[in-house]
């Protein structure tokens, strides 16, 4: 359920009319709520670990900013999302998001792909196992090359 649910809305299946003011209401409870937020806005586990549930009754607006990307910080406020348990780093990609247009995130986003393993150096070993296979050629055992 939530992962169509998270594909139609950001597919924009839900809304076939094209009608600019549709709203979609999703009653649920906290943890579902929580990991419908981490899985739109792309948020780690420990970030997740972090988020406060709702409260009973208690409403989390995702609106639509002016670029076309969800926040957010469009309907709430910055103390609202620090009670909630956000970071400032998530705060700040709230903010982002407010304005961003859509699809721009990825060259900005903190927790994009490249982030993740910047940390791991290359060996010399792996520059010239690459090097090799650039020629179409593989390694066998570390000192004899064959053709792949």
């Amino acid at each position: 359920f939530m992962e169509s649910l998270w594909r139609d809305i950001d597919m924009n299946r839900i809304n076939r009319d094209g009608v600019s003011n549709f709203n979609l209401v999703i009653v649920s409870h906290g943890l579902t709520t929580r990991v419908f937020l981490m899985k739109w806005f792309k948020w780690t586990v420990e970030q997740f670990e972090h988020l406060n549930n709702p409260t009973n009754c208690e409403v989390r607006v995702m609106q639509l900013g002016t670029g076309g990307e969800y926040s957010l910080l469009v309907h709430h406020t910055e103390e609202e999302l620090e009670r909630w348990g956000l970071s400032q780093e998530m705060i700040a990609d709230q903010k982002w998001r407010a304005t961003a247009r859509r699809g721009d995130w990825n060259d900005d986003c903190i927790w994009h792909l490249s982030h993740f393993f910047d940390h791991f150096k290359e060996s010399d070993k792996d520059k010239n196992l690459e090097e090799d296979q650039q020629d179409n050629l593989c390694l066998t055992d570390g000192s004899e090359i064959v053709k792949c």
